[in-house]
């Protein structure tokens, strides 16, 4: 045994110096090189390859959303209020004589020029009657007139909402029972109306027909021969615009 245990130093070493020669080997280091993983190279970053690597997809776009057609401004009324012809027809109540109501009707029209944004002028022709009507004993005849004069229409801003004056000339005549009874003189009158469409529209007026009676002389030159009356009528209106 003991020769063995002598030898065994020496066996030792030489394994040592074996397992040192395996790792400087050359052929062991490509061997270990060849297992170890390999970083990857990297490409340097000229335009060409800048231009040819995949660019990101653009942004998917904001949606859009049409405006409400309904939407009126003053343009749009320009466009469309352009001025025109006008046909009107009206009915409701008038008024000569104090306290005693008559059927009346009416019907006008005319032209008006645009005169701004929101408001027309021109002029009118227009006609009418007030039917005739009892009031206990009394009878009051039938009266008819006709005129002519300026008509001017204002709306409010955008909206449908409108007002009209008017004012000119009149002539009247009352189909009295025994006489007829002619007068003349002036009227003015205020309407409030909202379109329906651009063609056309219904307003509520009030007119005022202001007129002198001659009882004694027929040119009414002397104050205490004449006496100064008024006439009024409430209608409801339907115009048409062309």
């Amino acid at each position: 045994m003991k020769p063995l245990f002598r030898c065994l130093p020496l066996a030792l070493a030489a394994f040592a110096l074996h397992a040192q020669a395996q790792s400087v080997s050359p052929a062991y280091e490509a061997f270990r090189k060849k297992e170890a993983p390999q970083p990857t190279a990297t490409q340097p970053v000229t335009p060409a390859t800048q231009a040819a690597a995949p660019q990101p997809a653009p942004p998917a776009p904001a949606p859009t959303y049409q405006a409400p057609t309904h939407v009126s401004s003053a343009s749009a009324r320009e466009e469309q209020e352009d001025g025109g012809f006008f046909v009107g027809v009206q009915a409701g109540q008038g008024w000569i004589y104090e306290d005693v109501e008559q059927d009346a009707v009416a019907v006008s029209a005319g032209y008006r020029w645009q005169a701004g944004p929101w408001a027309q002028v021109g002029v009118e022709l227009s006609g009418g009657r007030l039917d005739e009507t009892t009031d206990g004993d009394w009878r009051f005849a039938k009266a008819t007139y006709k005129a002519i004069g300026a008509n001017a229409r204002m709306n409010f801003g955008d909206s449908p909402w409108f007002a009209t004056v008017r004012g000119g000339y009149f002539d009247a005549e009352v189909d009295g029972a025994d006489e007829e009874f002619d007068a003349d003189g002036g009227y003015a009158g205020i309407a409030i109306g909202v379109d329906i469409n651009r063609h056309l529209n219904i307003s509520l007026g009030y007119t005022a027909f202001v007129y002198a009676d001659d009882y004694t002389y027929d040119d009414c030159d002397d104050d205490l021969d004449c006496d100064f009356n008024r006439a009024d009528t409430v209608m409801l209106g339907v115009e048409a615009r062309f």
